[in-house]
């Protein structure tokens, strides 16, 4: 999602210029900002791309943006300053906003105006609140665990799910008493890009959106991402995919199939794939002859071939492999795969039943189904 989020509170309004009040769809200030510097309005394109809308001149620490149309439903925009970093996200429709730029950090400007801005501002404060208590709890297992502190560790988990689900539960509330505001697929989008919440959970409350709320350009995207979760999710046929391994050998996964099969997204470069593979090679080695079978995909980059091959055979994952160097490409994309290790086991249909399993986990699944 091609998007940015930035924490803002609303200046007071000004009474003392009803006619400004009245005419002008943004009045802004702009403290130590020179003058002659440029302020600009963004919207964002069908590809989720910044596009410039409207642009003014600062004059004597203070700009504005005139009411150009009457807007039939909520729009975000986003507002830049020349000199400075960031954006600050504003939610219009056809109510008048005032703004007071923080020209070094924009993350901290002001904004008044209108009840879903406020529902805006007061989930990134929370959102802020939660992130840093995440930090720390990160932190503080990190510490338990190179320390081998078990009891430490487990009374750091515990405070952090009760942070997060604190947070998600306010999050998720703010989505349903704010579902005809643009406010809510934004939020959605935010737990979604944390994984906070599951694309299950996320259509339910993407089916609670007022019509024209979900015919808007965020929760379209929300939509698309949930149709390719909904594509790979547990009971969902696997989608086809074609590559080429390490000899140039087309492979396809309806000709790989066995009684379980493994699809394994990795990359030479990842850590934490390299260190799953002993696991993934152990349960292939217990259970091939028995009808498992593994096509893994790389997503090893443009001129990475050596590197696949040659950690392929020091793995010794003496099974299928395909890539087309692309990175996180089109198979990739095709499941949905923003993270890796990432793995699918299909039965010897092609139907995906189980995501992501982990060293044991995969072999007590593999001792359930092919014993």
């Amino acid at each position: 999602m091609k998007y940015a989020l930035i924490l803002f509170t609303f200046l007071a309004v000004n009474q003392c210029n009803k006619k400004v009040e009245e005419t002008h769809l943004i009045n802004g200030t702009a403290p130590g900002v020179a003058n002659g510097m440029r302020v600009y309005m963004n919207a964002l394109d069908e590809n989720g791309s910044s596009i410039p809308v409207d642009t003014n001149i600062v004059m004597n620490e203070k700009f504005f943006f005139k009411k150009k149309e009457d807007l039939e439903t909520e729009q975000i925009r986003f507002l830049t300053i020349d000199g400075s970093k960031g954006n600050i996200v504003i939610l219009i429709k056809n109510e008048n906003i005032q703004v007071n730029i923080k020209k070094d950090s924009l993350f901290a400007s002001k904004i008044i105006g209108t009840a879903s801005n406020k529902a805006l501002q007061d989930f990134k404060s929370k959102q802020a609140s939660y992130t840093v208590k995440a930090r720390s709890f990160n932190k503080q297992r990190s510490t338990a665990r190179r320390s081998q502190d078990v009891e430490s560790m487990t009374i750091v988990n515990n405070k952090w799910m009760a942070a997060e689900l604190d947070f998600k539960s306010y999050s998720t509330n703010l989505i349903t008493t704010n579902n005809k505001s643009i406010v809510a697929p934004i939020i959605l989008g935010e737990l979604l890009k944390s994984k906070l919440i599951n694309a299950e959970d996320a259509r339910k409350f993407y089916n609670t959106f007022d019509p024209s709320i979900q015919n808007s350009l965020m929760a379209t995207r929300i939509d698309v991402f949930l149709r390719k979760e909904e594509s790979v999710a547990i009971g969902a046929k696997a989608p086809d995919f074609e590559g080429v391994n390490p000899e140039g050998k087309v492979i396809k996964l309806n000709e790989v199939l066995g009684k379980v099969t493994l699809i394994d997204f990795w990359a030479s470069w990842c850590g934490p794939c390299r260190r799953e593979n002993p696991n993934v090679v152990a349960a292939y080695n217990k259970y091939h002859k028995k009808g498992f079978n593994i096509i893994s995909v790389s997503l090893d980059r443009k001129g990475g071939h050596k590197a696949w091959k040659a950690a392929i055979i020091k793995d010794k994952m003496d099974w299928n492999h395909v890539s087309r160097l692309q990175y996180f490409g089109p198979i990739a994309q095709l499941y949905n795969v923003n993270a890796i290790p990432s793995t699918f086991l299909l039965d010897k249909n092609g139907v995906i039943i189980a995501t992501n399993l982990r060293g044991q986990q995969l072999q007590d699944k593999l001792e359930e189904l092919l014993n």
